[in-house]
């Protein structure tokens, strides 16, 4: 009896393991550029918004390269991409090694980096958005724990590697690593296409009492009203080259809105044409502008506190350790966030946690040169709200937005996030070059605060009165 529970507790847990630990390794190394940039603009002698253009321009890099990566995974096997990823990274990260100058750690970033972690994020989530179809909130809030575990053990590590060995021996390490990276996308990719399937009832995205197309199981059985011929045989194609799928494609993911209802084989006109309904609506505008809000709040803060804290005085590694304190409570807040949303709906948790960030990104800033207790509980809040908002948002764009095209979609959405935190970052090492601090930056993180629950409030996913659907 111990074994077959044994099993089964394997089978669930083992692809959220390897997507945990696929993020830890591609975000870890990747978000130790605040320590990073400091060694940049005092070896190469540049500005301090010279030394962040490689991250800007990683930033609006991914932007661009979102819609086809979310493309990519809506066509091709999940595995070969993701090792893709982790092999893009692993090269931009010898690129740095290698870098004479600023450059060609702009190119790295710019190019492999951009491209590589792009992938790994967009697999990661439309996997385990699909897999864990029946518990998505919790499932990409533990998910999305790899990277803020990742951060809060690179960053301190890295800052005392720098100031030991150099920069360019840190560089190696995060090589090293993201190699490593593959054997978890090969763990993450294995076992079953759909581990918890959403629960039977009333479609996500509907009321009880709304007609529409009935589901489909991996076999290609219809629940609800029969389907005529043509339609049955092209549901039970799409079943077909699922099951064979090697990876993590599958037919529908919780949530569809009525533009991505249909089940269409991969690659047909309807399925493009299901995309292009769904950018046209008011909702995907709304949600894609929180996600830019988001990108503001969470990058341009991350970026600016550990230069602040350096410029108040602060010790390099403490600062870096503050960070650490704050990816930890990042990977709390996703996991409580995700889990809470999924219970209480995603509106009410993500403006709690729009609140949390909004005082703590006064803290951190603000108080940095003044009170660093309070900076660092600050910048601690800030993680908590942030890693909440993450897993809302997330599961948010899963509800309203899944279905065969939600990759495509995804990827989409995706672009927002890039282009608010680039903003943001070229914005605080404008404000410190022009004025020597980053206070400017706050006032513009607390509009974007507003700004992304709003969106959330006005156009995210909402629980029926009559079942326990989301529309």
């Amino acid at each position: 009896m111990a074994l077959p529970i044994a099993r089964q507790a394997t089978r669930v847990s083992l692809p959220l393991v390897g997507a945990f630990i696929v993020g830890a390794i591609a975000y870890g190394g990747l978000y130790t550029f605040p320590a990073l940039s400091i060694a940049f603009a005092e070896e190469f002698g540049i500005a301090r918004s010279l030394a962040v253009t490689p991250w800007t321009m990683f930033l609006l890099v991914t932007a661009l390269a979102s819609p086809l990566l979310g493309r990519l995974y809506d066509e091709f096997d999940d595995r070969d991409l993701l090792t893709g990823s982790m092999v893009l990274l692993a090269a931009g990260w010898l690129s740095v090694y290698l870098a004479g100058d600023i450059s060609l750690v702009i190119l790295a970033y710019a190019g492999f980096m951009a491209i590589g972690l792009q992938l790994a994020f967009i697999g990661t989530s439309t996997a385990i958005a699909r897999r864990y179809e029946g518990m998505s909130g919790l499932a990409l809030g533990i998910a999305y724990a790899g990277p803020g575990i990742g951060v809060a053990i690179a960053l301190p590590l890295a800052a005392g590697l720098i100031e030991t060995a150099g920069w360019r021996s840190t560089a190696l390490v995060f090589m090293a690593t993201s190699l490593v990276g593959v054997v978890f996308v090969w763990i993450m990719t294995s076992g079953p296409a759909i581990v918890v399937p959403a629960a039977k009832g009333p479609s996500p995205g509907r009321g009880a009492g709304s007609a529409g197309p009935p589901s489909t199981t991996r076999s290609g059985k219809t629940f609800g009203e029969p389907l005529s011929a043509g339609q049955s045989d092209l549901r039970q194609a799409e079943a077909s080259a699922a099951a064979r799928a090697s990876g993590l494609h599958e037919t529908s993911a919780p949530g569809a809105v009525s533009a991505a209802q249909e089940i269409p084989p991969s690659g047909s006109s309807e399925r493009r044409r299901s995309v292009k309904r769904t950018i046209k609506t008011r909702r995907f505008w709304v949600l894609f502008a929180g996600a830019a809000a988001i990108g503001i709040f969470d990058e341009g803060v991350l970026q600016a506190f550990l230069p602040a804290a350096v410029t108040a005085g602060v010790r390099a590694e403490a600062a870096a350790a503050a960070l650490g304190f704050q990816a930890l409570a990042y990977v709390a807040g996703q996991v409580l966030g995700g889990w809470l949303s999924d219970r209480f709906g995603r509106r009410v948790v993500g403006l709690a946690a729009a609140v949390l960030v909004a005082g703590g990104v006064v803290a951190a800033i603000g108080l940095i040169a003044s009170q660093p207790i309070l900076a660092v509980i600050g910048i601690t809040l800030h993680g908590l709200g942030t890693g909440a908002t993450i897993a809302v948002r997330s599961a948010a764009f899963s509800d309203v937005f899944g279905g065969p095209s939600f990759g495509t979609i995804f990827g989409l959405l995706a672009v927002a996030y890039p282009i608010g935190g680039a903003l943001a970052v070229y914005l605080g090492a404008a404000a410190f070059d022009a004025t020597g601090s980053y206070l400017p930056l706050i006032p513009v993180v607390l509009v974007a605060v507003a700004a992304w629950a709003i969106s959330l409030w006005v156009a995210g996913p909402r629980r029926s009165r009559t079942a326990n659907a989301r529309v």
